[in-house]
This record gives structure tokens, sequence and C-alpha cells, in this order.
């Protein structure tokens, strides 16, 4: 059976995906316990494999509802990380 890719799928890959990636690199350093310089730069570097991870889940994710709602979730969690902190 082939893999076919949904509208969805490759809507939420393009455009949700990499706002939760960018979303969850901020968050992440937000919690550590280190200095805002090290911060900002672990932020910097994890940004890119974050997002490359993002775009492939969601292209890889059963249905455009699963890989819509991934990205949501990761999105909803971070906003709240960041609004905590």
């Amino acid at each position: 059976m082939a893999h076919q890719h949904g509208a969805a799928r490759i809507s939420a890959a393009v455009t949700a995906a990499p706002a939760a990636a960018v979303l969850a690199s901020l968050a992440l350093p937000a919690v550590l316990p280190v200095a805002q310089d090290v911060r900002l730069l672990l932020a910097l570097l994890v940004v890119l494999p974050a997002v490359a991870t993002g775009v492939c889940l969601a292209l890889l994710s059963r249905s455009g509802a699963r890989a819509w709602g991934g990205c949501a979730l990761v999105g909803a969690l971070s906003s709240l990380v960041l609004v905590l902190t």
C-alpha cells in the first residue's frame, strides 16, 4: 500500500510544525538554571534541529488531525512554560 500525504499533513508540516518548534526551542532554555547568554546560545543551537524534527514528525503522522494536534499540543505547552517563567 502506497503512503499518501494528505494536504492537512503537508500544511501542518509547513506552517504549524516550525512555529511549534521555535516555541519549544525558546521554552526549553527558559527552564534551565544557567546564565542568560547561555540560554540564548542554547535556543539558537536547538532551533534548526527542532524545526527539522517537527516537520518530519508532522509528515510521518497517521492523519492530518494528528499532525495538527501534535503541533498544537507542543505549541500550547511551550507557551504555557514561557508564560509561567
